[in-house]
């Protein structure tokens, strides 16, 4: 009898032993996955993490090249409002075509410096610094909405 409590004993002391075991490699399987998955998680940051640097970078140049193209057009509105007048009293001579005494005092009622000064200003736009200002906002835009679309 003291034989066969002796096998049993050895045969739980087995199965113990085994769940053991088991338990020891699940462990270090499940360590082994989470240490890869973190190793994964280290290097997408370290390889997003430029990239994004950059695009802030480029986004940050383009509203400056933005921001300077708008400072530049400010002043066009008061040459929009002068080529406004100027076109309204164009239409009024056109439409009293009298006289040509009548015609000419409608000339001089036409203040044609602030008409220069608003044809000078629309001439200082560079418009290359503008254009290429929207190009590097489209290409900064471009990509980040690229990266939008892959987050959902």
């Amino acid at each position: 009898m003291d034989n066969m409590n002796e096998g049993t004993d050895r045969e739980l002391l087995s199965s113990i032993l085994d769940v053991q075991r088991r338990s020891l490699r699940n462990a270090r399987v499940t360590s082994a996955v989470c240490i890869a998955i973190a190793a994964v998680m280290v290097l997408l940051t370290l390889l997003i993490l430029p990239r994004a640097a950059v695009l802030t970078g480029k986004a940050e140049t383009a509203l400056e090249g933005l921001q300077n193209v708008m400072e530049k057009t400010e002043g066009l509105d008061d040459v929009i409002a002068g080529v406004k007048d100027f076109a309204g009293k164009l239409d009024g001579l056109v439409g009293e075509s009298g006289a040509l005494t009548g015609a000419a005092a409608k000339l001089g009622s036409i203040d044609i410096d602030a008409f220069n000064s608003g044809v000078r200003e629309i001439c200082k736009i560079d418009i290359t610094t503008l254009n290429k200002a929207i190009s590097e906002l489209a290409a900064v835009i471009q990509p980040l909405a690229r990266l939008a679309n892959m987050f959902g």
